[in-house]
């Protein structure tokens, strides 16, 4: 076992938020088809594709491996060797909130992760020197928080012979280490010291006297990692009030419509909620469905239309499919007062469409007529993209894709829409 006081690993690959804008880079270029199923990690000498791919971050391959690695590491892509990238649920959220230009509240959930990540990184001696298994290794976070002074403080000097020592690994990882615990939120530098933010204190305090449960194998670390709210999370409790916290402070819930439903809180507990809820047309009707938060009833809602069409866009000669790929809309927007028919969570109220026909359906540049077939708008030159316009164009007089169940949305909405959104 490697020793806990001078000998700490690192990845040699800093938590900096460039570092994670480069790999958000990799992500969306790992997604197009030229790369589904390209092995980011394979060999580097005389591949092509590695360039190409690597080229469009302007790095090498080298890099580009490292850094990919590294950020599997701290818990914001998904551990794979193969394209496409996919970001865990953290990730995503954070993806998606500096997407919308909520950079405050990305930052928040960007240290949130990484300080997840480093509560439950450990080191050893093995062949990989790091385990996503606290219970395989040393907590290097656990042991400098039980070693601060009474302010709460360790010196430069210390830190760095705490990290570093008589180490036999290459050295010099003290500046790694300042590096992430300061961007993580938890530490700060003044006067030649280091000291602890009081940040996320009941998660820290957990943190201080962790023991790991040695019944938890190392998938089980991975899918923590992945979502740290799951019900197996020694820290569920704790990151639930920090994830609440920043929800609130940042006006997060009213940013989470269709295009944020990866929030984790959301998630977890609007999965719990959809296996639980009898199925029924208008969900509201439901008592607990009713004392849920909006943003959990609208991820619920959203979660059961999309498993009715199979994840699957409806648009006829739309081809996208798969969780990833789709959304769940409203036919009636959500944010229409509710009328006779409560339509917010109506299961009759919502389609399947893949994330360009879903901004063009909520634009209006195409609706449905009564018996559900594709209409579309004089507008359509307005738009840019010829393969959306191909697919929407040649779908027009064509029935939409059906439920599961064989119901269609109910005609009232439809007429709604057609009304008032479609573009004339």
């Amino acid at each position: 076992m490697a020793s806990i006081n001078g000998n700490w690993f690192h990845s040699r690959s800093s938590s900096n938020l460039d570092e994670l804008l480069v790999a958000r880079t990799l992500v969306l270029e790992s997604q197009k088809n030229e790369y589904v199923g390209f092995g980011w990690s394979s060999d580097r000498r005389g591949n092509q594709k590695m360039y190409d791919f690597a080229g469009a971050a302007n790095i090498q391959p080298s890099t580009m491996q490292t850094k990919i690695r590294t950020m599997i590491r701290y818990g914001f892509i998904r551990d794979g060797n193969q394209c496409p990238l996919i970001w865990t649920r953290m990730g995503n959220l954070w993806n998606d909130l500096y997407t919308v230009g909520n950079y405050t509240a990305s930052k928040k959930i960007y240290e949130l992760t990484l300080s997840i990540s480093l509560a439950i990184y450990a080191f050893n001696n093995s062949p990989a020197q790091y385990s996503i298994n606290p219970a395989n290794g040393e907590m290097p976070l656990k042991f400098l928080l039980n070693n601060l002074d009474k302010s709460n403080s360790i010196s430069l000097r210390d830190f760095k012979a705490l990290v570093d020592g008589q180490t036999t690994r290459v050295g010099d990882n003290a500046s790694y280490w300042k590096t992430d615990i300061i961007n993580s939120g938890l530490f700060e530098e003044n006067s030649g010291r280091l000291f602890y933010t009081g940040e996320y204190l009941q998660f820290v305090n957990e943190i201080k006297a962790f023991n790991p449960n040695t019944l938890l194998n190392d998938d089980d670390w991975q899918a923590i990692r992945d979502n740290p709210l799951i019900d197996i999370s020694p820290f569920k409790t704790s990151i639930s009030e920090i994830f609440e916290s920043i929800m609130q402070e940042q006006n997060i819930e009213d940013q989470i419509t269709d295009d944020i439903l990866t929030a984790p809180l959301v998630d977890v507990v609007a999965e719990q909620e959809e296996v639980a809820i009898p199925e029924v047309d208008i969900l509201s009707n439901d008592t607990r469905f009713i004392n849920s938060t909006r943003r959990v009833r609208n991820a619920t809602w959203s979660i059961r239309v999309k498993k009715r069409y199979n994840y699957i866009c409806v648009v006829p000669n739309c081809d996208v499919t798969g969780k990833l790929f789709v959304d769940a809309a409203h036919v009636k927007p959500d944010a229409i007062p509710e009328g006779n028919i409560p339509h917010r969570a109506h299961m009759l109220n919502g389609l399947c469409l893949c994330k360009h026909c879903h901004i063009a359906f909520d634009k209006g540049y195409f609706s449905l007529n009564d018996d559900y077939k594709i209409i579309t708008s004089s507008k359509f030159s307005n738009i840019v993209d010829q393969n959306l316009k191909q697919v929407i164009l040649s779908s027009d007089n064509n029935i939409i894709k059906n439920r599961n169940d064989g119901k269609f949305p109910l005609v009232e909405f439809v007429r709604y829409h057609r009304e008032n959104k479609f573009k004339r």
